[in-house]
């Protein structure tokens, strides 16, 4: 009988590891937006996530760990749903010769997945205040968003845009017409509040993000049309 309990608790241990440690990551999150790093309290995640104290040293070797972690933890969950179109998208800019129509398809694509994972109901989005004060105030944290996720899809998004407009894509006003593009998505969660109240919507359901996507592709026929390119 022991020789046959022995796994099962070993697997139990394992489950109960890994749910304190993503629960201090979740805590972390919430936590190091809000305050961030200097002012987020070790003591105050651990007791939000239902944990020691000294767990944090336990599972991450303590605050630094735990920051660069909560960090790690946002380019994860990003590139499952935006990794596929990322690789469509660098397999595609790769090829000899390449259609305007081809490329804007993959476009669309990857900036609807950005666009499910930017914009998402608040209580479901624990991280979004984190990425933004990485955005005001870069740390480490923002070095590993960045390397991790941000500049895959910018690199991929103006690769894209500059075969659509016929450009090279060291041309600065690509990389411009890059963020004017995504900015058109992250105004939505950075000035949600603002967006949500004007709109007369008390959250962002599927609906309200296929109008989002909608119009973004619009805007973006009209970016890549060919008087827009020809003003290049």
């Amino acid at each position: 009988m022991s020789m046959v309990a022995a796994p099962k608790q070993s697997a139990i241990q394992r489950t109960r590891s890994e749910n304190t440690r993503q629960r201090l990551i979740d805590a972390a999150l919430v936590a190091f937006g809000a305050y961030g790093f200097d002012g987020a309290s070790t003591r105050r995640i651990a007791e939000k996530a239902g944990a020691n104290l000294a767990a944090i040293p336990y599972y991450f070797g303590g605050k630094e760990g735990l920051y660069r972690a909560a960090a790690q933890s946002v380019v994860e969950e990003c590139k499952k749903e935006i990794s596929p179109a990322v690789q469509k998208a660098n397999w595609l800019c790769a090829q000899r010769e390449v259609s305007r129509r081809a490329a804007l398809r993959v476009l669309y694509e990857l900036l609807d997945r950005f666009s499910s994972v930017v914009i998402r109901p608040s209580e479901a989005d624990n991280w979004s205040s984190f990425v933004m004060r990485e955005q005001l105030q870069p740390g480490a944290a923002f070095e590993i968003l960045y390397e991790g996720i941000m500049r895959e899809v910018s690199q991929a998004c103006m690769r894209l845009l500059a075969i659509a407009l016929n450009r090279r894509g060291d041309n600065p006003e690509i990389a411009v017409r890059t963020h004017t593009i995504l900015g058109q998505i992250t105004v939505f969660q950075t000035c949600r509040a603002v967006a949500l109240r004007i709109l007369g919507w008390q959250e962002y359901s599927p609906q309200h993000l296929k109008l989002i996507q909608k119009i973004v592709r619009e805007n973006i026929d009209q970016i890549t049309s060919s008087r827009a390119a020809r003003r290049q």
